[in-house]
């Protein structure tokens, strides 16, 4: 039932959406906390004037992130629309989103990430919209630029910049020495004139100190001596997600063969966003559960390919009840 509905193509889904979203992160809506962050994290440059916002109001800190979520959303479903990597028009990836992400509760508050994300998703589509073009130049250079701002409010999102090169040697082949600089120009473009503004403004070794804490910051996520005591619920509902990802991925590997050579293509750079955020979860002590958000996009789109085309429905319905199930649950499991 639940599946038959999420995975169709009709305009009730535009309220069903947003209603599903406001209802998962209702706690959160009700009784609104700040995020915990530690220092430097919210001091990145074009974050900052969004953090003295949202001291300016609580309620700011969980209706803008579910907005922001919202709509990021509906572009996901865009990006299937423009480019149909799942080969019909579906809403499922969107509604998947919502349920994975509503499964971080800690995440219900503002965090860069939920700026940040909009700029991987747009790099994402110049990658996806230089296939089958001849000169790459623009897309090359526009991707490493958006990466490169997305950085500017969340620090830890250049580690995504390998995606952009990785991404454009999938789609392309042949590609040219060019479309190799030209997103590291990009990269590094929106950096110079924020170093530059801070050194006019005497506040160069501030910045300095600022990424350093981004990079270096324990944040015990990942650490083994509390993160098994404290997060039980939590734990169980990230196995969960990779148990049913271990599943789609061995589907979409068995009918890889059936898919368009566009498809695979554009499945192979989700992989490389997919990957990343592992890396990253193991390598920076400062990630935390704001790298989910991120890793939401492939998970999204390679459950939906599975859910969409799976034979026995059955196993799809019981998948939607499990997951909407651990979400409501922690909602309210002791944190």
């Amino acid at each position: 039932m639940i599946l038959r509905i999420l995975r169709t193509n009709h305009a009730y889904h535009f309220i069903l959406i947003p209603l599903m979203a406001v209802l998962l992160w209702l706690p959160s809506l009700i009784k609104p906390e700040p995020y915990p962050f530690y220092a430097g994290e919210d001091m990145m440059p074009l974050y900052q004037p969004v953090a003295w916002l949202m001291m300016q109001s609580t309620f700011l800190n969980s209706i803008i992130p579910l907005t922001l979520l919202v709509l990021l959303a509906f572009l996901l479903i865009r990006l299937n629309i423009q480019y149909a990597f799942i080969r019909i028009r579906t809403f499922l990836p969107a509604s998947l989103l919502i349920l994975i992400t509503s499964g971080f509760v800690g995440m219900h508050s503002m965090h860069p990430v939920y700026f940040a994300i909009f700029f991987i998703l747009f790099a994402i589509d110049r990658i996806f919209d230089s296939y089958e073009k001849e000169k790459i130049h623009s897309n090359a250079f526009d991707a490493g630029m958006l990466i490169s701002i997305g950085s500017l409010f969340y620090m830890n999102l250049i580690f995504f910049f390998p995606m952009v090169w990785a991404g454009l040697r999938v789609i392309h082949k042949q590609i040219k020495w060019r479309d190799f600089v030209l997103p590291l120009l990009g990269l590094l473009l929106p950096w110079l004139f924020t170093f530059a503004g801070y050194f006019f403004f005497n506040k160069f070794f501030d910045l300095l100190v600022i990424i350093e804490k981004n990079f270096i910051t324990d944040n015990d996520f990942i650490s083994f001596d509390n993160f098994f005591d404290n997060n039980i619920p939590l734990l169980v509902f990230l196995g969960f997600l990779g148990f049913i990802t271990f599943f789609s991925s061995v589907f979409f590997l068995v009918q890889y063969d059936e898919k368009k050579i566009s498809s695979r293509k554009f499945f192979q750079v989700f992989f490389f966003v997919f990957l990343i955020p592992l890396a990253l979860m193991i390598t920076i002590p400062a990630i935390s559960h704001e790298i989910f958000i991120i890793l939401a996009i492939p998970l999204s789109f390679l459950i939906s390919n599975y859910l969409v085309f799976m034979k026995r429905r059955f196993w799809g319905e019981l998948f939607l009840y499990v997951l909407l199930a651990g979400v409501i649950y922690l909602q309210f499991a002791p944190k």
